[in-house]
């Protein structure tokens, strides 16, 4: 595994933990406190520098109330639909 492509789920779970923090509306501290880890390991965590464990993720999912699969998987963006006819038109000399 290349150091980029080890920082693709870092940035996933970094993101996921600090939104559902804020979510919930708990402080680092606080949210490190419910988990039973240390401060340190959760702000790593959210600043993409940190390697969780697997206990370390199911702790902060816990802690968070939401399932694991929440913090590993990168949100997917929601899918829109633009049906024929309804969508943005652009003039041809402006699609360069």
């Amino acid at each position: 595994m290349t150091a980029e492509q080890a920082e693709l789920p870092r940035a996933a779970i970094a993101t996921s933990v600090q939104r559902e923090r804020h979510r919930v509306g708990v402080s680092l501290t606080e949210l490190a406190r419910r988990a039973g880890v240390a401060k340190s390991t959760v702000s790593q965590l959210e600043s993409g520098t940190g390697n969780p464990s697997l206990e370390t993720l199911w702790a902060l999912a816990v802690a968070l109330g939401v399932p694991l699969s929440q913090l590993i998987d990168p949100p997917t963006s929601p899918i829109q639909v633009i049906r024929a006819g309804t969508g943005p038109s652009m003039p041809a000399a402006q699609s360069e």
